[in-house]
């Protein structure tokens, strides 16, 4: 049975849902963020919080992705890095993120937490759906082009996840080979479109390890297309896993970001659901050539899951 609560934080809504398994916990008011996300078994929580107070700001749209939170996990869509396309200007890490979702109230009790945004700049509407069943947790999406006109995106799913000691990253076992959209902190993974064996770049970087050969370094990185859908963290230690489980129809790509130290020194890792690469939507079309697209007032739906395990 799922049991939902109510209460504010910073001045925002946040919708719980909880079971004996799993208890998450939403702010429709701020980009339908996922703030919490932990496994009753053990009481991990999975979703990273910065060391400040208040946690949670508006900022206004278009406003730069680190100015904000960075913290939880985000909704990103149509890009993850500002550009110009079809005429518009995106805005850093989409245009959800900063947003107010509408929530739908009829549908809490009933055990789905709804969330829908018309996109203030991009013509699209989205819809995310969000249930929990056991330590399983599915979020199903459906986007929604409200033009006349064709519209290509990138939608992610943008989690900014805890590290503890001896987590490890887990790939897909068909995942040999990445290529790195961004380095920061001097990470000696070249430049955008550089591609890098898996986990090993170098003798001194295990990157599965969340090594990155030395401290106060950063790095976002793409897997290539993917044949199987699932990628985890998992510690050595206790057991915990987090594991993503996935389409590869429907999503084909992973961004992960490890950051140790190398961008406003924090320590954190994220693994990113995603039906493209990289981050900037007019690279993903003109070169890279992975992205998804809408004809004029097509309708596309898909799902992932995030299932938390001990052992």
């Amino acid at each position: 049975m799922v049991k939902v609560d109510r209460k504010m934080v910073d001045g925002f809504e946040v919708i719980e849902f909880a079971n004996d398994a799993v208890q998450i916990a939403i702010m429709p008011g701020l980009g339908a963020k996922v703030i919490s996300l932990v496994h009753c078994r053990t009481g991990r929580e999975w979703m990273w919080k910065a060391p400040r107070s208040p946690q949670y700001v508006r900022l206004p749209t278009g406003a730069p992705f680190d100015q904000g939170p960075l913290v939880g996990g985000d909704e990103c869509l149509p890009t993850l890095a500002s550009c110009r396309w079809r005429g518009l200007e995106l805005t850093d890490h989409g245009e959800a993120w900063t947003e107010p979702w509408k929530l739908d109230e009829d549908e809490l009790h009933r055990g789905r937490l709804i969330t829908r945004l018309r996109l203030p700049i991009s013509p699209l509407r989205v819809q995310r759906v969000l249930t929990i069943e056991g330590a399983l947790i599915r979020f199903d999406y459906t986007l929604e082009n409200l033009s006349n006109e064709p519209f290509e995106y990138i939608w992610a799913f943008h989690p900014m996840m805890t590290l503890e000691p001896d987590d490890r990253i887990i790939l897909p076992g068909d995942c040999k080979r990445v290529r790195t959209d961004a380095c920061f902190g001097g990470c000696p993974l070249g430049s955008r479109g550089d591609t890098w064996d898996w986990p090993r770049p170098e003798p001194t970087m295990d990157l599965s390890r969340l090594e990155l050969g030395g401290e106060g370094r950063a790095v976002k990185l793409y897997t290539e297309p993917l044949t199987e859908g699932n990628a985890a963290i998992w510690n050595t230690s206790t057991g915990e896993r987090l594991t993503f489980e996935f389409d590869t129809d429907e999503i084909d790509t992973l961004g992960i970001w490890i950051n140790r130290g190398g961008f406003g020194g924090f320590h954190h890792v994220a693994l990113e659901p995603a039906n493209g690469a990289p981050d900037s939507l007019d690279v993903a079309v003109q070169d890279w050539n992975r992205f998804g697209r809408l004809e004029a007032n097509e309708v596309k739906q898909w799902s992932f899951c995030i299932r938390l395990s001990v052992g």
